[in-house]
């Protein structure tokens, strides 16, 4: 005991990791009690079940990172997978039977304590728990086992167990002769007899330790190692050189060698302590490399990692121009937790806050810890920097749902700070920095909110997520409403059908175009409900027109590169033409070229044009128009985009443009529909290149159903419907 707690050999050094598997809330208290009474240096992590304590151990998930423990405290009792099961699992598993294990039970049956012992337990204590004896007993197992057994996989100084040994060595008298030295039956080695062949060899599998001649026929001195390090960074090295150089030695160990040895000078003894040395060394270096990039709580990657990684974002965005946005985000309320449930509460708390973060984030997106509870994120997928404020909210929210650590329910807030590449800053340090003080203006207004550092962000971020709020509710409060513009046959101009355009009748800001919310329906996914409603609308409405001219009119809807690639779309066309009882061949679904292109969308429209539906390519002509994909894809219908007829009287290129995609519309068996028609200029341009339809202000304005239905049934469908 020292100054009222008390040490274990080797591991004054660090903090003990230790494990306790135990479903008991009360029990976990007990035992977290004894190690602060004992005023020992620890890092406690706790598993309720067999099965969880497994993913622990193996560093499965998100745990591959946390170390594994040094002792581990066992309840026999558990859900699932009982402890003696469990404790079988680990002492023939060769990676955690070195572990110690102390069996904490409130069992008194001596068959409980005989299979304990049969499964190799290194103690055994009864429920409830006494401190002082739980302290004794953890000090005296900790002492012997993290002292004597505590080096790699063996439990002598001479055996060094089921190792695979590289040895890199062209002298078949030195290959024998340290065979010989480490003749044991657990041991595989494997000789290359060349760096050629070394190479190869870590490249197909790990080695425990790799022992190097530096001098071989295609490779000497230095170059050997660091060539061998590059390939293998994890592998401990051991160079063993027939010259005593103290300069190559040094230069070895700079390089990444663990050890330096002289052939002349080994024996059995020294070379298997040589050996055990390394590896011990090697893992201590690497946990040490670890902490140093690694927030120790959470195992995310620190601050240093963090810059780094954004450094590499943003060389790459002044490369090729791209955008870039980082976020960070605080949660709010671990003070409290560990003020009154201790930091070992606190620790799993955060742990399950990030977990909540990750599950929010897009997929393969950086993730550090940048300083205290605080995390940040790089975005550098243009869709994923649109939708930062989207992000943001699903953050807050996901971080402030209810959770548990044992019997203790937790509340967290959050808060999000953003900054964005070139608008804010274009320095990896500044740009963390000033997502940094977007948080703090952000904790200044409250919990749980959001905050750009650009100020106009912000109006913008927040006028966004107003919208996206109300428009989630547009639907259930019978919102939107359908006007209907008309298509015209240009020769005649009889009413040919019509174009259902959406409108929102927001109960605050008046009836909105698309264009002031569509971007935010297609960002949010709610475009997809959105435009479901749209096309079991326009159905029913169609369904309820008159014939004109002894002819069925059609109606065409708009369909947004999230529904087309949707598979609910074909489902929710025949649903909408079940219901409406609109024959299938009215229906003109409209999709841009952009669109079209897509492999999602392909099957879907080939789906749709085999139930009879039409299918249009809107705003033909700009964008990547092709004849292959006209005669490739389903495609009834293309509509030319407004731009091009505006100038057909003035522009002449413009005039032939038009006139091409006229021609080769008729000649690949296509109808044409000509957009925009304001002039009758425009109108006579387009009835002498035998346009069979046009829509357009000239012929007739977008109207609300009740009005169009109205002018169809007054004026026959002849003449213009104003």
């Amino acid at each position: 005991m020292v100054d009222g707690g008390f040490t274990i050999a080797g591991a004054t050094s660090r903090p003990l990791e230790i494990l306790l598997i135990e479903d008991n809330p009360g029990d976990v208290r007990l035992v977290v009690e004894a190690l602060r009474h004992g005023k020992l240096l620890h890092n406690l992590r706790v598993a309720s079940s067999g099965s969880e304590a497994l993913i622990l151990l193996r560093r499965e998930g998100m745990h591959a990172h946390h170390a594994r423990p040094d002792l581990i405290l066992l309840d026999l009792n558990l859900p699932g997978l009982s402890g003696h099961e469990l404790l079988q699992l680990l002492k023939s598993d060769p990676q955690l039977a070195r572990i110690p294990v102390i069996v904490l039970t409130g069992s008194v049956a001596n068959d409980d304590i005989v299979r304990a012992y049969a499964s190799h337990a290194n103690c055994y204590i009864r429920k409830p728990v006494d401190l002082e004896q739980l302290l004794a007993v953890m000090q005296n197992v900790g002492n012997f086992w993290l002292s004597v057994v505590s080096l790699p996989e063996g439990s002598s100084t001479e055996r060094l167990g089921a190792w695979r040994v590289l040895l890199v060595e062209d002298n078949p008298a030195d290959v024998r002769f340290v065979r010989e030295l480490l003749a044991q039956p657990e041991i595989e080695f494997f000789t290359a007899p060349r760096l050629a062949d070394a190479l190869q060899l870590v490249g197909e599998g790990s080695f425990t330790i790799a022992l190097v001649d530096p001098g071989l026929p295609d490779s000497s001195g230095i170059d050997t190692i660091s060539t061998l390090q590059r390939a293998a960074p994890l592998m401990p090295i051991v160079v063993m050189s027939g010259l005593d150089d103290q300069a190559l030695a040094l230069r070895s160990i700079q390089l990444g060698a663990q050890d330096y040895i002289v052939k002349s000078s080994l024996d059995r003894a020294s070379l298997a302590r040589t050996l055990r040395y390394a590896v011990e060394r090697k893992l201590v270096q690497e946990r040490l490399d670890y902490l140093a990039t690694h927030d120790g709580v959470t195992g995310l990657p620190n601050r240093q990692m963090f810059l780094e990684e954004l450094s590499q974002s943003v060389a790459a965005c002044h490369r090729r121009g791209h955008d870039a946005a980082v976020m960070m985000i605080a949660p709010s309320g671990i003070g409290r937790i560990n003020q009154l449930h201790g930091h070992d509460i606190g620790d799993m708390v955060l742990g399950s806050a990030v977990a909540r973060i990750r599950e929010v984030l897009p997929r393969g997106v950086f993730l550090a810890c940048t300083g205290s509870a605080e995390f940040s994120v790089i975005l550098t997928e243009t869709d994923a920097i649109m939708d930062t404020p989207r992000i943001a909210e699903e953050l807050i929210e996901a971080v402030g749902k209810p959770g548990r650590i044992y019997d203790k329910q937790f509340y967290l807030g959050a808060n999000v700070g953003m900054s964005l590449f070139s608008i804010d800053a274009e320095e990896p340090a500044a740009l963390l920095k000033c997502a940094e003080t977007a948080l703090y203006q952000s904790k200044s207004v409250g919990s749980n909110t959001f905050r750009f550092y650009s100020a106009q962000m912000n109006s913008a971020a927040l006028e966004r997520v107003a919208l996206e709020h109300d428009l989630r509710q547009a639907l259930e409060r019978d919102e939107f409403e359908l006007f209907y513009q008309p298509i015209f046959e240009v020769d005649g101009s009889r009413l040919a059908g019509a174009e259902a355009l959406l409108r929102w009748n927001h109960p605050t800001r008046g009836r909105l175009a698309p264009d002031q919310f569509l971007e935010v329906a297609e960002q949010s996914g709610l475009i997809v409900p959105i435009g479901a409603w749209v096309i079991e609308q326009a159905s029913r409405e169609a369904a309820t027109w008159p014939l004109v001219g002894g002819k069925a009119l059609h109606i065409a809807v708009n369909v947004s590169s999230h529904q087309s690639s949707s598979e609910e779309l074909d489902g929710v066309v025949a649903r909408a033409l079940a219901a409406s009882g609109l024959d299938a061949w009215r229906l003109v679904v409209e999709l841009t070229e952009h669109v079209m292109q897509s492999g999602e969308s392909r099957g879907t429209l080939a789906a749709l044009r085999a139930r009879g539906v039409k299918v249009a390519i809107d705003d033909f002509g700009t964008g990547f128009s092709s004849l292959a994909y006209l005669r490739r894809f389903p495609v009834d219908l293309l509509k030319i985009d407004r731009s091009f007829l505006a100038g057909v009287v003035e522009d002449e290129r413009d005039a032939a443009i038009v006139r091409t995609i006229v021609a080769m519309a008729s000649n690949l068996g296509l109808e044409v529909v000509a957009e925009g028609v304001e002039t009758q200029a425009q109108l006579a341009f387009l009835h002498g290149l035998d346009c069979r339809l046009a829509q357009g202000y000239l012929l007739g304005k977008p109207t609300d159903a009740a009005r169009f239905a109205q002018g169809v049934q007054l004026a026959g469908g002849r003449g213009v419907v104003r």
